[in-house]
């Protein structure tokens, strides 16, 4: 199942309940302010980090590009995705689960 989350770690539980909710073979994307999770600097400790590291390492976590560059960040994690790669996700996995 393709997962996404759209709201920032800072202001939200979303990432937090769909991190708990992946299954082995799952996969996340961020995108609007759910990319900050993927762009915050190394070596802070914030909880989610571990879990996506495990996930990047495993190429299933998916980093809007867009919404990245639209707020002026740096990806220090997961897969930089466009648009039209967001689809054949989609296309691939099925509806998302919307978090």
């Amino acid at each position: 199942m393709l997962h996404t989350v759209k709201h920032s770690p800072f202001s939200h539980q979303a990432l937090a309940h769909a991190l708990a909710a992946l299954q082995p073979d799952d996969q996340l994307l961020l995108w609007q302010d759910g990319v900050i999770a993927a762009t915050v600097g190394q070596g802070q400790a914030f909880l989610w980090q571990a879990p996506l590291q495990a996930l990047a390492n495993s190429r299933r976590l998916y980093v809007m590009a867009e919404d990245v560059q639209a707020r002026g960040l740096s990806l220090t994690i997961g897969l930089p995705i466009s648009m039209s790669e967001w689809v054949a996700l989609v296309a691939t996995w099925g509806s998302p689960q919307a978090w």
